[in-house]
């Protein structure tokens, strides 16, 4: 089992209703195909970049799931078919990295030579004479 991720749009013309129905619909897909879900977030209605089967909009779902890799083909065909689906991506996520056990030296010391400072000047008297008198 390999963890996923499809992001697919439902037609924007069903209620939040049909929308929730559509969602329970991929589940079972998935779940029936031995996948089992991990996390589904509803994007909600957004406006699409080009008219998509006479639909100017659509409610965006992404869900997270782990799944058989052999069952990937059977799944996007189901989600072709699927009448309020408009169009979907399914997506392998990156394997999570293993923990490194090498670490890494710490870097050497770096011994910094002390930088001359040159003094500043003393500020002349009659110019602190000036100051008291303001």
């Amino acid at each position: 089992m390999r963890d996923y991720e499809v992001l697919y749009i439902v037609r924007a013309d069903l209620d939040d209703e049909k929308v929730q129905d559509a969602v329970k619909r991929v589940n079972t897909l998935i779940e029936r195909s031995g996948g089992t879900i991990e996390r589904t977030n509803l994007w909600g209605k957004r406006k699409l970049a080009y008219e998509v089967k006479h639909q100017k909009e659509g409610s965006y779902v992404l869900q997270d799931f782990q799944f058989d890799p052999s069952r990937v083909p059977e799944l996007e065909a189901a989600l072709k078919i699927t009448e309020e689906v408009l169009r979907h991506l399914i997506v392998r996520k990156p394997e999570k990295a293993a923990v490194a056990t090498i670490v890494a030296p710490p870097p050497a010391e770096v011994v910094l030579e002390p930088i001359a400072v040159e003094s500043e000047p003393e500020a002349e008297p009659a110019a602190v004479a000036d100051r008291e008198e303001s």
